[in-house]
């Protein structure tokens, strides 16, 4: 079934405003770690462990040491003799769509030395891949979608190829499912559950120009060139259903998701976090205005990593100092930022109390779920410190809330593995 029929949620003029000068959701921010100058046009970026692997269109496939995020280190890189757009990782293999020359495989079993296995010339050009089980669909533009047998990376076998009808830009799989971008149609759903066919299920048309998805927590996201990005439910994977769009100042090149945060590449500002918290109610967190243009994006965490045109550019997403004072009574009791912020493995929350007090020390997630309860009790005027041990919880934004009665104080922290 086509549908067309749009809600939106509009950013109004003046909020946009606010976000073009970075003051909006002021209690987090997109802050900048570290980056790099690098030789080609910067497009796609996927990470896999300490190492980002950037896409250099006409320069190949750019592998860099992410470790520190303060110092990221170009380690390696390969030319493709393609035109580099996007790569997946999958096991110890890069699969790289590289544009006229089809699909590039790489081994990256040592990043510091990848090797260039082979590489299959698709029908078309091919710009996107998505890998589900031993079979890799791509994205190949003007022949539609090839379909690959990569149960040998070394010799991947092309088994079929199915027109979309327009030109696949993006592609993005779940399950049975996959999702296509088809510039100027919209949103191609495809069951694959036969891994070496694709059958069309269903067609959602956009107003926009369609030119990537990525999906997380029951959505899929549609970069919807200047009509920004739609989220669209996949709770019946079979027919995306529109929820909601986050309006954009210019052309959305990309997205990525970690948790309940949306980010998008936008040609024109740089970075916009979007929280999908309530999908149907998205809001802009903070926009982070990149030097060139962004193109590529990839997040893990509250880590975003970013291809801008001639720098690969590191950002997370946290307010290290901002403290919540709603109703608190700052004379009986404070509580001192997490440090370092962010941190590995375990840290120590000190806080400090003016009277005797009954106090409660509790840990949050970023969808407002309580994980924890650090601390809790009849406590004694004076300092006190409580060791937190992160070792069983993932990677993300955490709030430490410090409460007695109906005063409150409360501490985001960033937690890094």
């Amino acid at each position: 079934m086509i549908r067309s029929n749009l809600k939106r949620i509009t950013l109004v003029a003046t909020t946009l405003a606010l976000l073009l000068e970075g003051r909006a959701g002021a209690d987090w921010g997109l802050a900048y770690l570290g980056g790099i100058n690098v030789t080609g046009p910067a497009h796609d970026v996927v990470v896999g462990g300490n190492y980002a692997y950037l896409g250099e269109w006409d320069y190949g496939l750019s592998v860099i040491d992410i470790s520190i995020p303060s110092s990221p280190v170009r380690i390696s890189g390969i030319n493709t003799s393609g035109l580099t757009n996007s790569a997946i990782l999958s096991g110890n293999y890069a699969y790289v769509a590289d544009w006229n020359r089809g699909m590039t495989v790489i081994n990256i079993q040592d990043p510091a030395s990848p090797i260039l296995v082979t590489f299959l010339d698709t029908p078309g050009q091919a710009t996107n891949i998505t890998i589900l089980g031993n079979y890799a669909y791509i994205a190949d533009y003007n022949s539609g979608l090839s379909i690959v047998n990569i149960a040998d990376p070394s010799t991947p076998v092309l088994e079929s190829r199915i027109s979309v009808g327009g030109f696949a830009d993006g592609i993005w799989g779940q399950g049975n499912y996959i999702y296509i971008a088809v510039a100027a149609l919209g949103l191609k759903t495809y069951n694959v559950t036969v891994r070496d066919t694709a059958i069309l299920v269903d067609t959602y048309t956009t107003d926009g120009a369609a030119s990537n998805v990525t999906g997380a927590n029951g959505y899929v996201y549609l970069s919807d060139g200047l009509r920004g990005i739609k989220a669209l439910s996949i709770a019946n994977p079979s027919r995306p259903t529109y929820t909601s769009v986050v309006e954009t100042p210019g052309y959305v090149n990309d997205a990525a998701v970690s948790d309940t945060i949306l980010y998008i590449a936008d040609d024109s500002t740089g970075v916009i976090a979007a929280s999908m918290a309530r999908p149907l109610f998205p809001y802009v967190i903070d926009v982070y205005n990149s030097p060139g243009i962004a193109k590529g994006i990839f997040s893990n965490g509250p880590m975003v990593y970013l291809g801008d045109t001639d720098r690969f550019i590191i950002l997370v997403m946290a307010d290290l100092n901002a403290v919540d004072e709603d109703d608190v009574l700052p004379e009986m009791f404070d509580i001192s930022p997490v440090y370092p912020n962010p941190f590995n493995s375990s840290s120590t929350i000190a806080f400090s109390l003016t009277e005797r007090l009954r106090i409660s020390l509790d840990l949050y997630d970023l969808t407002g779920r309580r994980t924890a309860r650090l601390a809790g009790g009849e406590y004694e005027a004076g300092s006190h410190s409580v060791i937190w041990d992160a070792a069983g919880l993932p990677s993300g934004i955490y709030f430490i809330k410090l409460s007695s009665g109906k005063a409150h104080k409360t501490i985001k922290a960033v937690l890094l593995k």
